[in-house]
């Protein structure tokens, strides 16, 4: 399979901006994340009031279904959190592989000669 060059004529990143980037796209989504949580949140605070006394008077039904729409949400953010979680782990374990002083990456022979295992 030829995987196209996306960088034609532009600057080819290099291996530290490539994680760079993706390091701030995972704390660009966790910002937005966190923005989600918040209005969910402001959004639990309006339906049950200032007291918990419910000032829309919702049936039983109204507020089964207000908690499914919220459990949703919810159930998104954390799997969304898992990925990230995933792609820092990714990162994490590239940047274990690599040796930036020289560009390249490090196999388990090479990780021998340097007295580490």
């Amino acid at each position: 399979m030829i995987i196209p060059n996306i960088y034609k004529g532009e600057h080819t990143p290099s291996l530290d901006e490539v994680i760079t980037k993706i390091i701030d796209s995972v704390a660009e989504e966790e910002l937005a994340l966190a923005q989600l949580i918040s209005s969910e949140a402001n959004k639990i605070n309006a339906f049950v009031g200032e007291y918990s006394d419910f000032p829309t008077s919702p049936t039983n039904s109204d507020i089964l279904k207000f908690n499914q729409s919220v459990q949703k949400i919810i159930d998104s953010v954390m799997m969304k959190e898992w990925l990230l979680y995933k792609k820092i782990e990714m990162v994490l374990t590239l940047v274990e592989k690599v040796d930036f002083k020289n560009k390249h990456i490090l196999f388990p022979e090479d990780i021998s000669e340097f007295g580490e295992e």
